[in-house]
């Protein structure tokens, strides 16, 4: 007898397994990183304030070219900051994408999953329909015999 059909899609359901998985597998990774780059961007701020503050302080007794350059080191690291918010921001709308790209994987798994399941269920009925069959024909040889023989 050939194969059924539900054991056929057995082969489609691992492929689909198997994107569904390295599309979490990347989701994951995805997201480690983001939160990295997102505790970076709250040092590059806390750094930024520190030395903000301290310049503050630092107003009086300090000399004209000290301050232009601490000017110019905080305007950097603000420029640092700026630039990680965008990183981050740009990495945030791609986690966004990853992770539509892994819901759809994951539903093209269920789907599959269930049309197995209804194939099984129809491969059932079909099974049962020939047994149901077969037994007819074995009764109904039965009986014209029992008649053949009296």
């Amino acid at each position: 007898m050939a194969e059924s059909r539900a054991k056929r899609m057995q082969v489609v359901l691992s492929l689909a397994k198997k994107q569904e998985d390295e599309a979490a597998n990347k989701l994951s990774q995805y997201r480690e990183q983001l939160v990295l780059e997102q505790r970076q961007l709250v040092e590059l701020r806390d750094y930024a304030a520190q030395y903000l503050n301290a310049q503050g302080a630092l107003r009086e007794g300090i000399l004209a070219h000290e301050l232009i350059n601490y000017s110019s080191f905080i305007y950097r690291l603000n420029e640092a900051c700026t630039e990680q918010e965008a990183k981050v921001a740009r990495m945030t709308r791609l986690l966004e994408s990853l992770q539509q790209q892994w819901r759809v994987k994951h539903q093209k798994r269920k789907s599959i999953e269930e049309l197995i399941v209804r194939l099984q269920h129809e491969d059932n009925l079909i099974a049962d329909k020939l047994l149901q069959k077969e037994l007819d024909d074995l009764s109904a040889q039965q009986l014209q015999r029992q008649r053949d023989s009296t």
